[in-house]
Parts: structure tokens; C-alpha cells; sequence
């Protein structure tokens, strides 16, 4: 891997590519919306190539990173009588559409190999993918200034709670970076079990940066120069940084992933694809080739230095969707059952005890700045004509008022909630209100829900219908606000039918928790639910 000095010398020259680059971008961004950018044939166009009766359109789609290389190749290396059609599309974006019923196309350049496998693709189009040759690297790396650090091990910098990262879920660099603990795990002696488990908190600081408005766009030089945060990025992107020399790289001495641009080729390609990909392989071996990829940032196929071993696709599929679970927090609503069924014995105390034991659990794991609140609810339980009463409004678990923490209030409300079961079940007047109150509520980057908890049906003579009901709730449903319901069926006496259609409604789930010791697994399921 190349030290930073290197790399300073390598800036000035990447300036006069920039130019180029984002020219190349730009026009990419239009092919993109489904132009055709160029009819490419060597040596001319169709108008000079008389003797083609027709030409063979081939479609090509090719990560950001090498677009500029792969287009400018392109010029050289397409056939005679070949149109190319080259769109700049993110790997994760084209391998997304493909797992959801899209085409391949007939060339695929990704950032990564990971992203060729049925984890990404979906079992049914990953056969028809020929898998070829990487076309250039480039390392993922930790970069920092003149006041950060360089850690022992990817997982001890993530640890720190000073790296900022690009959102895994659509930052090839990003999923990497999150499964680099994994991946350096035989290396610095953690066994692979500690190592997921290093995602949880990354995942949850990484939440907390963004409620707090930070790290929307993460770039190597979005912190000052004494900072003591470090950024994932990739070795192009810090070589194409200007008026910067402080940045260093900082990856620790373990090894780096890496960014490998494997040319891919789908098996019933259009006719002249395999061609095409042949020579634009061929002609980036050649030394204008070579030289063509290291004007781009970018290093030869097997020059990434010391490379980690990339996860299995299942690995890193995982991984991201665990990141989207623990880095998006909560903000909800929970709303308890306090109808006098809720005293029923459960084998091991009441089904009201057994809530608030999950309660408590549960607690213990959700991050400082998850948001949640506390209702109970029975017939006239605040009051005449009211079923809902409040117990902890929603805030902050860290949030300090008088003298005491949301999460320390919430616990103590937990244990009190035995002793206020009474009356019937005022089932919808109280989804309707909760739900009310979480729109009003709501909190952009967190995932906002309403959590209701009951083991009955209404029994309120005078609450609100079930049909109006849904209606209203589909009223203030808000798609730029979203907030679901998520409903939990205490035992079969519950009306999960009707805690169903809530949650479908506003785009939520029911659970069923049949017996006693379902109650927590189920908790933790209808939480962790996006």
C-alpha cells in the first residue's frame, strides 16, 4: 500500500483528470435515465462503416468508480459494427433491480465481486451471470488528519466511535468497511462470533450521528484538519482530494478490503457482448491500459497491497441488513394492555408481569438516544370517556428530567404497571389516539412506530368502529412521515384479526405471542421490525 507521501505526489496529477471525470459523470447521469450515450464502433461510425449490414447494440452498465476508464477504452477497443450503450449505475443499485425481477445487462462492470452472488442477485440470476477477470482495485481505507490515530484493527477502530462510514446499504466501501472486523477476525485472534457482534455498537453510533444531522454524506475531507475522526473511503477517492496534505492514510497494518471491478457478462448476452468484453479486457492490459486505470486513481488488478479476505455475499447480505437494524433507531409508542384480563396467570405471574419483565429487557439494549414512550389503556382508564392514560411521554432514553433519565422513569413505570389492571378493553379509541399522537410526534431518521400490546378484543360500547377506524388511520397516514403500527396478540384471546388490519393499514405488522414464553422473543421481533 502506498504511504501518504506517494500519494500526495500522485494529487497533482489526478486534478487534470477530475476535470474529465466529472464531465464523464455528468453525461453518465443522462445515459442513466435511459439515453443512449454513444453508437461506438471501430474504426468509425455507422455512417463510415458501409459494409456493416446492421449493428449489434450491446448493453453495458458500469460502476462510477471506472466509468471514465471503461468509456474512455471503450473508444479504442469496441469491434467494428458494435453499438455500445455504457450507463453509469451503482453495483448495488443494478444488483438490487435484478433481485427484484430486473434484466442483467448484457456487460456488467460492479465495484465488487460480492455483489455477482445469489445473496445480491437472487438465486435465479446468478446462473446466468459469466464471471470474468477484475479490470483494477482499489483498497477501502481509514483516513484521517494530523490529530487521529491509527488502531490495531478495523474492529478497534470502529469500536471508538470515531469512524464515520457511507451508508452500507448503498455504499460498496461502506459494506466492506462494516465487515472488516469479520474478515481481519483470524488475524488479530477474535473469534468471528465477537466480531459480528462489533457491528451492533458501530452501527448504533453511526444512528446517533445522523439524528444528530452528521454524516449525510461522508467524504474524505469532511472533518477539520485536527480532528480525531477517521473516514472510510477508497484510495481513488483520497488521491482525488485537493488542497489536503494532511489527510493520511491510517488503516491499520491488518489489511484493507477492496474494491475489485470484476467484468461480468450475462450467458444470453446480446450478440457481440463477449467480443466487446474480450477486447476492452485485452486493451486494459495493454500499457495504454494500464496507464489509462492509473490516471483514474485507480491500481492494476492484484496491486491492492495487503488485502483482507472478502466475506461470503451471504456474509456481507447480513451484515447490511443487521446495520439497518441497529443504526436506524427506534422512536416508538408502546401501549400496554391494562384491562383487568391482563391478571390472568401466565405460569410464571401474570401476563401484565410478563410485559413488564420484557419491558425492562428490552430497555437494556436499546441505544441513549432511541426514543420511547408509555401508555396504558382500559375502559375509562384516564378517565371518564378517556381508555388511554400516558405514563412517560416519548423522549430521549437519555433525556434527564428531574433528576432522572427516560430510561430509569420507564423502568419504574414498568414495575407499577401490575398494579393499575382494571376494567374492560378500550381497544380502538386508544390506537386511535396513540396513533394520533405518534404522527404529531414524528422524528426524521428514526424508525417511528406505534407498538400495541393487548390480549383481548374491544369491549367499549361507545369507542369508534372498526371500519371507521382503519379509515381514520389511513387518513393520517403520511408516506413522507411514515409511521407504522405494530401490533402484539397476548395469547389466543386476543383480536389479532383486528390488530392485523391496524397494521396493515399504516404499513406495520401483528404478532402472535401464544404462549407465555413467547413474550419477549416477540417484543424484541415487533421492535427490531422496519
Amino acid at each position: 500500500m502506498q504511504n501518504n507521501d506517494e500519494r500526495g505526489s500522485g494529487r497533482a496529477r489526478m486534478m487534470s483528470t477530475a476535470v474529465l471525470a466529472t464531465v464523464v459523470m455528468v453525461t453518465g447521469l443522462v445515459v442513466g435515465a435511459g439515453a443512449t450515450w454513444l453508437a461506438m464502433a471501430r474504426p468509425g461510425s455507422e455512417a463510415a462503416a458501409p459494409g456493416c449490414d446492421r449493428f449489434r447494440t450491446v448493453d453495458v452498465a458500469v460502476a462510477p468508480a471506472i466509468y471514465g476508464v471503461v468509456v474512455t477504452a471503450l473508444e479504442e477497443a469496441t469491434p467494428a459494427c458494435t453499438s455500445v450503450e455504457p450507463a453509469m449505475r451503482s453495483g448495488i443499485d443494478v444488483a438490487q433491480g435484478v433481485s427484484m425481477g430486473g434484466a442483467l445487462p448484457d456487460i456488467w462492470i460492479p465495484e465488487a465481486r460480492y455483489l455477482t452472488t445469489a445473496a445480491h442477485l437472487g438465486p435465479a440470476a446468478r446462473p446466468e451471470l459469466r464471471l470474468g477477470a477484475s479490470l483494477a482495485t482499489t483498497p477501502v481505507l481509514l483516513v484521517g488528519g494530523t490529530q487521529a490515530r491509527r488502531f490495531g484493527s478495523w474492529g478497534d477502530a470502529e469500536a471508538s466511535k470515531l469512524v464515520s462510514v457511507p451508508d452500507p446499504a448503498s455504499s460498496v466501501s461502506g459494506a466492506l468497511a462494516v465487515t472488516a472486523p469479520e474478515a481481519e477476525a483470524r488475524a488479530v485472534g477474535r473469534s468471528r462470533v465477537d466480531a459480528r457482534e462489533m457491528l451492533v455498537p458501530f452501527a448504533q453510533a453511526y444512528g446517533a450521528r445522523r439524528v444528530r444531522g452528521a454524516d449525510d454524506t461522508v467524504r474524505p475531507a469532511m472533518f477539520a484538519r485536527r480532528s480525531p475522526r477517521l473516514v472510510v473511503t477508497t484510495e481513488q477517492e483520497l488521491l482525488g482530494v485537493p488542497d489536503r496534505d494532511d489527510l493520511r492514510d491510517l488503516t491499520p497494518g491488518v489489511g484493507s478490503p477492496a474494491l475489485d471491478f470484476p467484468l461480468t457478462v450475462r450467458r444470453d448476452a446480446a450478440p457481440g457482448a463477449r467480443a466487446l468484453a474480450r477486447a476492452l479486457r485485452a486493451h486494459l492490459a495493454t500499457e495504454e491500459g494500464r496507464r489509462l486505470v492509473a490516471a483514474e486513481g485507480l491500481r492494476a488488478p492484484g496491486a491492492a497491497g495487503k488485502v483482507l479476505p472478502t466475506p461470503s455475499g451471504e456474509a456481507i447480505s447480513r451484515a447490511v441488513r443487521s446495520w439497518g437494524l441497529f443504526s436506524v433507531p427506534s422512536s416508538m409508542l408502546a401501549v400496554v394492555d391494562a384491562s383487568g384480563s391482563m391478571d390472568a396467570d401466565a405460569g410464571t405471574g401474570s401476563r401484565m408481569d410478563l410485559l413488564a419483565d420484557a419491558s425492562r429487557i428490552g430497555l437494556s439494549f436499546l441505544p441513549d438516544h432511541a426514543r420511547v414512550g408509555l401508555w396504558v389503556f382500559s375502559i375509562d382508564q384516564g378517565g371518564p370517556g378517556q381508555d388511554w392514560r400516558e405514563l412517560e411521554p416519548m423522549r430521549r432514553l437519555d433525556d434527564l428530567r428531574f433528576g432522572r433519565t427516560q430510561r430509569y422513569a420507564l423502568r419504574e413505570r414498568a414495575d407499577q404497571m401490575s398494579a393499575l389492571t382494571d376494567g374492560g378493553t378500550g381497544l380502538y379509541d386508544t390506537a386511535l389516539a396513540a396513533y394520533r399522537e405518534a404522527v404529531r410526534r414524528y422524528r426524521p431518521h428514526y424508525s417511528n412506530a406505534v407498538v400495541l400490546m393487548t390480549d383481548g378484543r374491544n369491549e367499549d360500547p361507545g369507542s369508534i368502529e372498526l371500519e371507521p377506524l382503519l379509515q381514520r388511520l389511513e387518513e393520517l397516514r403520511d408516506p413522507e412521515r411514515p409511521v407504522r403500527m405494530v401490533g402484539i396478540a397476548i395469547s389466543g384471546d386476543a383480536d389479532l384479526a383486528a390488530l392485523r388490519r391496524m397494521a396493515q393499514v399504516t404499513g406495520g405488522e401483528a404478532y402472535l405471542a401464544a404462549e407465555p414464553e413467547d413474550v419477549l422473543e416477540v417484543f424484541a421481533q415487533a421492535v427490531l421490525s422496519r
